[in-house]
């Protein structure tokens, strides 16, 4: 075809358009695919503790305020038939197994006052005892059919009165009466 006498073509050059619509359908359908599949930030703090026994120089040593505070740290053993608080002072017995009807059923459960009561009298004896300890730490020593929320009782029951670090060991009935009577023959 002839070029007109300008030098220009007639011919109108059309510019191509940008069709978005199919990259604002992906769009819409990613975005919200990512959000819910995302797992958003989550901060927690995690204290560590140098190992024990272990100096910064890598020399062997042992902490006697540790070792103390080990000492002292009482137990609450909890059998089917009844519950103990163990301590340095010796074995108490806290309560019998009560039976309880929750919703028709009936259910195994002790006296958490008693308990209560008894970690009371048991944190003024530690302080009046040996007030430069800090005694913090309880364990919960358990056979292994005790209901969870027994254990979940003693645990509230534990943090309200100031052992507020509570550890669970589960054990064989056997070993919890081996705890019993040490407990008894070495407060007694």
């Amino acid at each position: 075809m002839a070029q007109a006498a300008t030098g220009r073509s007639h011919r109108v050059r059309h510019v191509p358009e940008l069709d978005l619509l199919p990259v604002m359908n992906l769009f819409c359908v990613i975005i919200p695919f990512l959000l819910l599949s995302a797992s958003f930030l989550e901060i927690t703090v995690i204290e560590m503790c140098p190992t024990e026994g272990i100096s910064a120089s890598g020399a062997g040593t042992t902490s006697l305020a540790r070792s103390e505070e080990q000492l002292l740290q009482p137990k609450v053993i909890i059998t089917n038939d009844e519950m103990f608080l163990g301590t340095v002072f010796g074995t108490r017995h806290v309560s019998y197994v009560l039976l309880e009807n929750r919703d028709g059923e009936i259910v195994p459960t002790y006296d958490f006052n008693a308990l209560s009561e008894a970690l009371k009298s048991l944190r003024e004896e530690l302080d009046a005892e040996f007030p430069t300890i800090p005694v913090n730490k309880i364990i919960i020593l358990t056979v292994d059919d005790i209901r969870y929320d027994n254990i979940i009782n003693t645990i509230d029951v534990c943090v309200d009165q100031e052992f507020d670090q509570p550890g669970l060991q589960v054990a064989a009935y056997s070993v919890l009466q081996r705890q019993i009577t040490a407990g008894a023959a070495g407060g007694d």
